[in-house]
Parts: structure tokens; C-alpha cells; sequence
């Protein structure tokens, strides 16, 4: 019987192992899904389609600026001149992706097709 006994103390410390051995893995893959991790690039996509609405409303509120051409260029610097877009307090849009660079010099590019106004920003 004592031998018995002793399988049972050893099946049970290996049970117990792998219990904590998966507790441990499972803790770890759920407690990051609970955390507060912020996706640099998708806030760089945030901004840049911000922008991008920013320039529809600035080509749909000036139709002036259409008159020669159907394609006109604008910096991201217009849209904050021009009050169609808040920049911090230090007159900047920050890029997200590199902290110390602006999009501020970015390039817009608005298209006018009849009603329909498309935007593009150089990024």
C-alpha cells in the first residue's frame, strides 16, 4: 500500500504543476486584454482621417476655390489658419508616430467631381 500512497502524492504534485503552470499562462494573455494599451498607429489613423474631414468641410465651405481647376493643394497649416482644424497650445498637429514631428507641413490634396469633394493627405 505505501507505494500506492506514494504514486498518489506524485500524480497529485504533477496535477498541481500543470494547474499553475496554466493558471500562470491564462492570467497573463487575459490581464492584457484588459489593459489600457493605445495603438499608436491606429491614433495616427485617427488624425489623418480627421484631417481628411477637416479638408471636405474647408473645400465644401470655399467652392470658390474650384473655379480653375477641379484638384487644388493645401497644407494641414490652411486648416488650422482657417479654424477648420484645433491644433494644441503650441499652434501644431503632433504625428502620433514620432514625437517630435508635426503634420502641420503635410500636404492636402482636395478633388472636386461635381458635388462629390475626395481628399487625400500626404502622410
Amino acid at each position: 500500500m505505501k507505494i500506492f500512497k506514494d504514486k498518489k502524492v506524485i500524480f497529485l504534485a504533477i496535477i498541481l504543476v500543470v494547474f499553475t503552470i496554466g493558471y500562470f499562462v491564462i492570467v497573463n494573455k487575459v490581464s492584457y486584454a484588459f489593459s489600457d494599451n493605445y495603438d499608436l498607429e491606429m491614433a495616427y489613423d485617427n488624425t489623418i482621417k480627421t484631417i481628411e474631414e477637416c479638408a471636405v468641410a474647408y473645400g465644401k465651405k470655399y467652392p470658390d476655390l474650384f473655379n480653375e481647376e477641379n484638384i487644388i493643394y493645401i497644407k494641414v497649416q490652411d486648416l488650422i489658419d482657417n479654424d477648420f482644424l484645433v491644433a494644441n497650445k503650441d499652434g501644431n498637429i503632433q504625428n502620433p508616430l514620432k514625437e517630435n514631428e508635426t503634420l502641420n507641413t503635410n500636404i492636402i490634396k482636395i478633388k472636386k467631381d461635381q458635388d462629390n469633394i475626395s481628399v487625400e493627405v500626404d502622410s
